[in-house]
Parts: structure tokens; C-alpha cells; sequence
């Protein structure tokens, strides 16, 4: 059981004994609470049950689906909503703040809405109230039903995460209580507040058919949740006060449309009915197919004279359907690149894409195969690049069109931008010494320059494979990073701290120090040495891993149980933790305003070789509006070698056993054919408004 999840379980366990606990108090005069019930109840109300929880069974797929959508469409309304009520909610948190209405507020965000609407299910079907059973589990669901737009389409951030000054103290209260919620919560669904929606709709729902007050104390005890759940919502720093007022609206529809449809659905789904007719089926399937046909014929016949009603079925779902194809191509811009069949690692710069596939083989001497992919073409091909043999894996640099092969003792390099299929190095060389690191960068005139770490210290070797020494750096260096003209670099045992060193190529005399602030919460630090059992130790955190392009830096920084990931404007000396403080991250890449990393989501020290281990999932920053989103959602499969490239992001994508390079387009968002049905919906929706206009007018 993931790690974070343990407080869930004490809520959920809390609500069912709490709405348990208050049956005896908001039972019908006539009704008695016996044991048997219970069993008695999910033998007679099933299908309302499947009704009901049906919503937590696509509740995550829609969660998944709006991150891809905010990742992808940037659809974010936060600005509009801020435009419009300003510091309301941030005045009501100031006002109120104090450290036991934080814990307290934050345990009934969550257990009690649990138990509101576990008890405003519950007790109906408990108590054989059928009437009120049927309108309310289909109140509950219609809620859900009509909110799915507005959580796809109309994304609003939570308040804590967008104002100034502004906290999210439910989010925040602990550690465990902040793994927890970034895991299910997108903090981009604060219209409607389903929180505000659902007690709401059951409310209205029970003042509407609760024909002889059976239900009136628990009715008055709604009316007290939501007012207590309504300062809660805004204190906690999650909804705005127009999510409220959403959340209504929502309620009165969901309302509104039960009225319209529970009679049909529940003729159909009534369980007192179900046997009945699998009994009928059984006994003579022939009549039962007779009926099922007429009762089919009968719903249809009304199309044969089409009134505005049959119209206005047919524009909604032309809508329906025009937006299921949008949907789908915003949330499907991720797909395997053609030409690569089981890559083990990538590279990548601009719109450049570099894949490398080894084959092994019983004789010990592998296939060695690397393809070159330029992402900006219309056709994702891959072109083999060719060349001296490889014994094995080699490393790969890329910058611009240049791309960069080496092992310990060779050095091959490419130029992209050339003719040929497959590609041919400009040279390949044979080094009389040993190749630590080897990067690609330019000299001032913008030629390729090959820059490598030995035990002798740094050499420069140009397109010529003339060998020049870099003077002015410390041969002790332990990670290092080269993007155009600058090279950055960190040592091992440097004594102050997680620093990153930067100079140009040309000239490395004058060296800039980035010292990488990686310090976290008191409380978040204290979770990770208490379920590690390590301490996180900053005098003594170490860079693992850089990348750089031109002024800006990216490092994952060893802090003991985990690897934090921070970025940094060396020039304007800007620096933020683009990775959750308690997540384990690795394996950047920078380029093109973006940042691509690797991150587990949820708590794991030692993550990629712990048992149970949840798998890497692709990360992205961007650096000019300051957000990190989540790409992939897959528990199942794991990723690796992220690439922040023109226009979007690769990796490579592995699930039982078997790898794909993968290709996800941050730019298109929508296919041509998508634009071709989207004008076709709308041409038809000129005559078919006008169809329903008079249909309606004549009807009247």
C-alpha cells in the first residue's frame, strides 16, 4: 500500500463509524436500526450502489485526463476567476488563521464530506426508503456528470496555489497529508466545488420529495455541513467563492435533470425487478425479445415526426461527439516514434532526437544501432547513423545539429544538417588516453568544439581534431555540462555545499559559483529521515546530475533519502525546486524554455531499486510560467531518458519487458482532421439551431 495513504484509510474508517455512529439520531420516526440491515440493504439496493460508485471508478481516469489537458491546452481560467473576486478568500484566511482551526478544518474537509454523503446514501437504502433512495443516488451521479466539463475545459486553480500570501494549509498540514493529495488531486478542479455540489443536491433533493418530513433532521443537519463546509473550503486555501456559487448551480441542475429521468432509469434498474426478468428471458426468451423490441420501437417512433426535442437530442450529441474527438486528440499527444525498435537510451537538442538500440547477442558481440529523428518534419522517420562499429553502448552528446559518439578510448562526430541517409562522421578518432566525460559545445566563431574530461585534466579538440588544454578549471571535477559556449561543472567533495561552476570555453579564467538552495520544510525533512531511516544531511548533499543551456541550470541534488531537482537563472540568480521536496527525481534535460525530468510520485527513498517501487514517471517545468506538470500517469510502465526538445518532449517508454522511444507533442494539439470535423459541427449547426427555432415556435 503506497506510502501517504495510511491517513485515507484512518478517514474513510472514521466517516462509515461516524455515519454509523448518528443513525440512531437521524433514523425516520417509524425506523429501527438492527444489525441486519446492513445485509439486508445490498441485497436490495445493488444497483443503486453501482450507480453511485460508478463515480470512483472514472473519477481518476477524468483527474488523469484534466492534467493532460492543462498540460497540453494551457485551458487556465484562475486569471478570469482572480479578475473577478480579487482577496476575498485571502482576507477570510488572515482573518481566521490559527494553528487549530488548520487541523481541525482539515480533517473535516476530508472526513466529513465522507461522511455526509456516505450517511446521505446510506440511510435511504438502509431504511428501505426507496423513494427518496432512487432520487438521491441519481442526484449524486448527475453531479459528477455535469461537473466533468467544467474540470476538463474550465480549470481553475486552487486558491492556495495561485495567490500571493495565499496557503494551502489543508494540502500542506503534513507531509503525509501533502503525498496523499498531490497524488488524486490535479489542484486545477476548483469549478464547481463538488464539495459545495454534492450535500448540496442531496439537500435539495430531500427538501423536494421528502413528502411527510421523515428526513427533517437530516436536512437541517445538511444545511449546517455546508455552511461549516462553505467557510472551510475558503479558509483552507482550496476554493474560491465562485466555486461555491458553481457547485450550486451544479446542484440545482443535477436536481433538475433527476426529476426528468428517474422514473425511466429506475423502471429499467429497479433490482426488485431484475429477476423477474432474467426469469421471463429464461422461460420464454421469445416473448422477452418481443417486448425488449416493441418497448425500443416505441422510445424511437417519435423520430419518424421529429419535434424541437428530437432536435435538440441530435445538436447534443453532435456537440457530444465533436467534443469526444477534441478530447481525444488532447489527451493522446503522446505516440511511439517510428524507425526505433528497442531503444536503451536517448540524447537530444532542439529538434533532434537521438535513439540508440542494443541488440545483445549469444556470442557476446552486440548489435549496435543509432538513429537519428528530426522532430520538426511532418513524417517522425528515424535516420540510421553509420559509422565504425561499436563494441558497445556509446554516450551521446547532441547540440544543435551536431551530434557526438564516444566510448573511453573513441570519439566520432556528426553533423546532422548534412546530406545522406545514413549519416557519415565528419571524423572518427582513436584516443591515446582516457575519456571520463565528453561533451559538444562552440568555440567563439560558432564551430563545434569537443570538450573532454580526462585524469590529465580538460582538452579542447575542434572539427580539425586539433587537441588544445582548458586551462583555468580543476582537474577534480565530477560531473560536468557544456551548452554553447559555457561549461558548467561540480566536484565531489566540494565543502560548500551543492555548488554548481560555470565559465565560457574561450575563457575560463573568470569562474561564477551557484550555490543550489535545496532546503526544504522542517516538517518534510523530518518525514523523510523518520520513513527512510536516513537523515537529510545539506552540509553534506552533493550534485548527481546537471544540465545546462547557456544561463540557465538544472541539478539533482543528493540530500541523503532522496535526489531534489532545482533550477537556476544563473543571471538573474532565480532559483526554484521544480521537484516535490519528498518525491525522488533524476535525469534532467533544459532546452527550449522547458525542463524534462523523472520523478516517482509519492514518497521513496532509493526508489528506482526499493522493492515495491512505484515506477519514473515524465515531468515538465516550464520555465516561463513557473509550473511543473506530470506527462505520463502509467503506474504500470517506466520511463526514462527524458528530453526537452523543440516543440515537445521524448523518452523512452518501457512496459513488460519491452521498450519505445515515445514522442509527446507540446505544440499540436489538435490533428488536421480534428479541424476538419470541428468546421463540419459547426456548418451543421447553422441549419439544425434554425430546424429547432421554428420546431419550437410552432409547438408553442
Amino acid at each position: 500500500m503506497a506510502v501517504g495513504s495510511g491517513i485515507y484509510i484512518t478517514w474513510i474508517t472514521g466517516a462509515i463509524l461516524i455515519s454509523v455512529a448518528m443513525m440512531p439520531i437521524f433514523k425516520p420516526p417509524y425506523a429501527k436500526v438492527r444489525i441486519e440491515g446492513f445485509i439486508d440493504m445490498f441485497r436490495r439496493y445493488w444497483a443503486h450502489m453501482i450507480v453511485v460508485f460508478s463515480v470512483y471508478l472514472w473519477k481518476d481516469i477524468l483527474d488523469g485526463l484534466d492534467r493532460i489537458l492543462m498540460a497540453n491546452t494551457q485551458l487556465d481560467m484562475t486569471p478570469y476567476v482572480y479578475a473577478i473576486e480579487g482577496d476575498i478568500v485571502l482576507w477570510v484566511q488572515e482573518g481566521f488563521r490559527n494553528d487549530l482551526l488548520d487541523v481541525i478544518l482539515t480533517h473535516f474537509y476530508v472526513m466529513g464530506f465522507m461522511t455526509a454523503t456516505f450517511a446521505s446514501f446510506v440511510y435511504p437504502i438502509y431504511f428501505d426508503d426507496r423513494h427518496m433512495a432512487d432520487r438521491v443516488s441519481l442526484s449524486m451521479f448527475w453531479v459528477y456528470i455535469l461537473a466533468i466539463p467544467f474540470y476538463l475545459f474550465f480549470n481553475v486553480r486552487v486558491t492556495g496555489d495561485y495567490i500571493p500570501l495565499m496557503e494551502t494549509i489543508a494540502y500542506d498540514l503534513t507531509p503525509e497529508i501533502h503525498n496523499w493529495f498531490t497524488r488524486i488531486d490535479p489542484f486545477t478542479n476548483g469549478m464547481p466545488s463538488l464539495h459545495i455540489g454534492l450535500p448540496f443536491a442531496i439537500w435539495l433533493t430531500m427538501t423536494r420529495w421528502d413528502e411527510d418530513g421523515r428526513w427533517l433532521r437530516f436536512r437541517r443537519f445538511l444545511v449546517i455541513f455546508l455552511a461549516l463546509t462553505a467557510f472551510s473550503i475558503i479558509y483552507l486555501g482550496i476554493h474560491w467563492a465562485i466555486d461555491i456559487i458553481g457547485g450550486m448551480i451544479v446542484a440545482i441542475a443535477a436536481v433538475s435533470v433527476t426529476e426528468r429521468t428517474h422514473k425511466g432509469i429506475w423502471t429499467i434498474a429497479d433490482e426488485r425487478l431484475f429477476t423477474r426478468k432474467i426469469a421471463r428471458l429464461i422461460d420464454d426468451p421469445k416473448i422477452f425479445l418481443r417486448g425488449s423490441r416493441n418497448y425500443v420501437r416505441e422510445k424511437f417512433s417519435p423520430l419518424k415526426e421529429p419535434g424541437s426535442k428530437q432536435t435538440s437530442v441530435f445538436i447534443a450529441a453532435l456537440l457530444l461527439s465533436t467534443g469526444f474527438v477534441l478530447l481525444w486528440d488532447a489527451t493522446h499527444q503522446e505516440f511511439p516514434v517510428e524507425g526505433v525498435e528497442w531503444p536503451t537510451s536517448t540524447a537530444g537538442s532542439d529538434d533532434w532526437l537521438i535513439g540508440i538500440e542494443v541488440d545483445p547477442k549469444p556470442d557476446g558481440i552486440n548489435d549496435i544501432e543509432i538513429t537519428a529523428l528530426n522532430t520538426s518534419l511532418e513524417e517522425r522517420q528515424g535516420i540510421i547513423i553509420s559509422g565504425p562499429d561499436w563494441l558497445e553502448e556509446p554516450n551521446v552528446s547532441i547540440s544543435g545539429s551536431y551530434l557526438l559518439l564516444n566510448n573511453k578510448t573513441r570519439i566520432d562526430l556528426y553533423d546532422l544538417e548534412s546530406s545522406g541517409n545514413p549519416y557519415v562522421p565528419m571524423f572518427s578518432k582513436n584516443t591515446d588516453f582516457e575519456i571520463d566525460i565528453c561533451d559538444i559545445g562552440y568555440d567563439g566563431n560558432g564551430n563545434p568544439l569537443v570538450v573532454i574530461l580526462t585524469d590529465e585534466g580538460i582538452l579542447l579538440m575542434n572539427s580539425d581534431q586539433e587537441i588544445s588544454n582548458l586551462d583555468g578549471i580543476d582537474e577534480d571535477v565530477d560531473t560536468l555540462e557544456v551548452s554553447g559556449n559555457s561549461i558548467a561543472w561540480s566536484f565531489d567533495d566540494d565543502t560548500s555545499g551543492p555548488t554548481v561552476y560555470t565559465s565560457s570555453l574561450t575563457d575560463a579564467s573568470s569562474i561564477t559559483a551557484v550555490y543550489l538552495d535545496v532546503v526544504a520544510e522542517i516538517d518534510q525533512d523530518e518525514f523523510l529521515s523518520e520513513q527512510s531511516g536516513i537523515e537529510v544531511n545539506y552540509s553534506e548533499s552533493k550534485i548527481v546530475d546537471i544540465a545546462v543551456d547557456d544561463q540557465l541550470i538544472v541539478a539533482v541534488v543528493d540530500v541523503g533519502p532522496i535526489n531534489r531537482t532545482v533550477f537556476a537563472d544563473t543571471v538573474s540568480g532565480m532559483q526554484t525546486m521544480i521537484s516535490t521536496p519528498i518525491w525522488e527525481s533524476s535525469s534532467p534535460s533544459i532546452g527550449n524554455g522547458n525542463v524534462a525530468f523523472l520523478q516517482i510520485p509519492r514518497f521513496q527513498p532509493g526508489a528506482p531499486n526499493s522493492e515495491n517501487s512505484e515506477e519514473n514517471q515524465v515531468f515538465i517545468y516550464q520555465i516561463e510560467s513557473n509550473q511543473t506538470e506530470q506527462l505520463t500517469f502509467d503506474e504500470d510502465e517506466s520511463h526514462s531518458s527524458p528530453q526537452a526538445l523543440l516543440g515537445g518532449v521524448g523518452w523512452i517508454e518501457t512496459s513488460n519487458g519491452e521498450a519505445e522511444l515515445k514522442w509527446y507533442n507540446l505544440e499540436e494539439t489538435f490533428e488536421p482532421y480534428s479541424s476538419v470535423i470541428l468546421q463540419t459541427s459547426v456548418v451543421l449547426l447553422i441549419p439544425l439551431v434554425f430546424t429547432w427555432a421554428r420546431q419550437k415556435q410552432s409547438e408553442r
